[in-house]
């Protein structure tokens, strides 16, 4: 096994585009024309802390649909498309900036999604798989310019050492929260010093931090994993997979759920140019939302944009010096009128963008679309099994085998902070509702959220 994890270098995003091009070709022959192959795209459009994740990760227990392993974020800033590379001073992209990239940069999207697209299987090809998981790790920690070949044979040998302790069959992978966990600690104890408390691991039942601490971790500092980000934490993890195959070009709908996608529909409809595009607006309440994004921000991750200025932003910038340099969830256009705001008043100004631009979209016509409640996806199975029946229906795909367990049993909690539950927001209802201006009422009430005592 090779022992030289850690390499040298200096320009980060050079140094990481280099490492994934170590491995390209390996994990899968080239398909730069893979997005033009995409019939159906269903998108996800949601604030964040809407209940994307949750919903997303329902949906993947079905065999009708294609989806990426996480958000699409990681691949647009790879190419130069995230804050600040992109230029528009936001999260906004528009078709413009598509077709004003280098054909190079455009034919690494394709192919770096092409290799990503797929959905949850049993099994895995163990060496397709280890470099999947070795090219993920790099993304997560591009600060740590490291050997993927050499992650890539750790990755190999922790999965062959638990499937003879454990009694796994070949191809299986019965434990991912185990095979992560073992994984990490390997690569740290090889001196690559990752941080498990910045994954998503299953068996943390009130959020990803509760995993095991280590001495001086930087996640208890409310510190990012590094001056880099390329994916966003809490990451996400390198579950079992089938990729699509190129002699059988896809032919389920794509399903891509980022909250930071509200405003980038004209981009998004210039990549994928030949689907079909239908929204699922998934909606929250404000006075949840505007909590749940509170308790992100003040959260050890989270972290989406190092700001080129320090934020003022109050009740957040106290909790930990570094959080002066590091803007949480989604970017909207005009962030910069908030940067010394209360952060109530950044969450519901987060809420009330992200709708306001999908509302917008929509009003242009032309794309099918079904709007969603969370509130109904956490009141109780009842009310939870009939909106999944409404989803399949209107997607088209059967409710049958893991998809139909998930809806019926419900699943544990997705990248969260504390356990979801109805009305937990109002143990701090005065300072959200203060923050709850005309602006975000009018939003509210074209959402449905018109009645403040039907919020939950």
């Amino acid at each position: 096994m090779t022992s030289r994890v850690l390499t040298t270098g200096t320009d980060v995003r050079r140094e990481l585009l280099d490492r994934l091009a170590s491995v390209r070709e390996l994990r899968g022959p080239a398909w730069v024309d893979f997005t033009a192959e995409i019939r159906e795209v269903v998108l996800i459009a949601s604030s964040s802390r809407g209940g994307s994740s949750m919903v997303s990760e329902i949906l993947r227990r079905s065999g009708h649909l294609l989806h990426l392993r996480g958000e699409i974020n990681p691949f647009l800033r790879l190419v130069g498309l995230g804050y600040p590379d992109s230029g528009t001073g936001s999260d906004r992209l528009d078709a413009g900036h598509l077709a004003a990239l280098e054909p190079a940069a455009r034919d690494l999207l394709n192919a770096e999604l092409a290799r990503d697209v797929g959905r949850m299987t049993d099994t895995v090809d163990d060496g397709r798989y280890v470099l999947d998981v070795a090219w993920r790790i790099a993304v997560q920690w591009p600060d740590l310019p490291m050997d993927l070949a050499a992650v890539a044979d750790i990755a190999l040998s922790v999965l062959r050492r638990l499937r003879a302790r454990h009694r796994w069959a070949d191809g299986e992978v019965r434990d991912i929260g185990l095979y992560f966990r073992s994984l990490l600690a390997d690569l740290a104890g090889h001196g690559l010093p990752v941080d498990p408390r910045y994954y998503d691991l299953p068996g943390d039942r009130d959020g990803w931090a509760a995993a095991p601490a280590a001495p001086a971790a930087p996640a208890a500092t409310g510190r990012a994993p590094g001056r880099t980000l390329v994916e966003e934490p809490p990451f996400v993890l390198t579950v079992p997979w089938r990729g699509v195959d190129r002699r059988h070009p896809p032919d389920r709908p794509l399903v891509i759920k980022t909250p930071a996608n509200a405003y980038r529909p004209e981009f998004l409809r210039a990549l994928f140019p030949r689907a079909r595009f239908r929204v699922l607006h998934l909606t929250r309440n404000p006075a949840a939302a505007v909590s749940g994004l509170y308790d992100g921000w003040r959260y050890d991750g989270f972290h989406a944009c190092r700001m080129p200025e320090a934020l003022e932003i109050g009740g957040y910038v106290e909790k930990a010096e570094e959080n002066r340099w590091w803007w949480k969830f989604d970017l909207p256009p005009a962030w910069q009128e908030f940067t010394r705001a209360p952060l109530f008043d950044v969450c519901a100004f987060q809420w009330r963008s992200a709708h306001q631009a999908v509302l917008a979209d929509l009003a242009r016509g032309g794309t099918d679309s079904l709007r969603m409640r969370f509130e109904d996806l956490i009141s109780g199975p009842e009310s939870r099994i009939a909106s999944f029946e409404r989803l399949s229906a209107w997607l088209g795909i059967p409710l049958d085998g893991a998809f139909r367990r998930a809806v019926y049993e419900g699943i544990g909690p997705v990248v969260a902070t504390v356990r979801p539950r109805p009305g937990r927001w109002r143990a701090r209802a005065a300072p959200i509702e203060r923050a709850l201006g005309p602006r975000e009422l009018e939003v509210a009430d074209r959402l449905g959220y018109g009645d403040r005592t039907e919020w939950i």
